[in-house]
């Protein structure tokens, strides 16, 4: 009789797992193939970035863009304006009043493992990320992931909504900081200007993130 009950909860569990494990799938394959239909994304953002070591949070907001093929831009307003754009070779930071901007030449190998992986191309996921565990939070499906390669990132959690968009991510660094963007009043593939993902420099200087300087010209 104990050996039943046994193999009845083996069978249970198996086939909750292997419920589990399709649920996993198919979010993970329909949230590919949405972006990768998508061209342009543009959407308001609000960021909370939790810092361990100084004990202290940071919030932020500002507009999000997105092109395939061009690049993402993050326009932030609040508390201060700041530029972060990746133009597709490099990443350049800027903020309001700041005589620089800092340019950081991109090796997507040497970037696989952090934040870049869950922005700049959703339909490589499956590759970057293993899915650990799926649940539903606020009407949401929400997926938490772990990089597949050693890099910043601890883990990750999505917040998928019923069209298979992103409307929240929330991720854990090894430095045991926490980052949550939250993503509102999402439009996709309205027009979008090539020109948002070309930095202009202006007559600042540039320093590259390896502590040497470039010269500056305008773009």
């Amino acid at each position: 009789m104990k050996s039943h009950y046994v193999t009845r909860g083996l069978a249970a569990l198996f086939i909750f797992c292997s419920a589990s494990a399709r649920v996993h799938g198919d979010t993970l394959d329909a949230l590919e193939k949405t972006y990768g239909a998508i061209r342009s994304i543009e959407a308001h953002f609000s960021q909370k970035i939790s810092i361990k070591a100084l004990k202290r949070e940071r919030e932020m907001e500002g507009d999000f863009f997105y092109k395939r093929s061009e690049g993402f831009l993050w326009k932030y307003r609040v508390p201060k304006e700041k530029t972060f754009l990746y133009d597709g070779t490099a990443i350049w930071q800027a903020e309001e009043g700041q005589p620089f901007v800092i340019r950081d030449r991109v090796d997507k190998a040497r970037l696989e493992g952090t934040f870049l992986d869950l922005v700049d191309d959703v339909t490589r996921l499956d590759r970057l990320f293993a899915v650990r565990q799926v649940g539903r939070e606020g009407g949401m499906e929400v997926l938490e992931l772990v990089p597949r390669k050693e890099g910043t990132l601890k883990s990750a959690r999505i917040w998928v909504d019923d069209r298979y968009l992103i409307r929240r991510m929330e991720i854990d660094e090894i430095t045991g900081n926490t980052n949550v963007i939250e993503f509102s009043a999402i439009k996709i593939d309205k027009p979008v200007a090539d020109s948002l993902f070309v930095f202009k420099v202006g007559g600042r200087e540039i320093i590259d993130s390896r502590g040497q300087t470039g010269q500056n010209q305008p773009r």
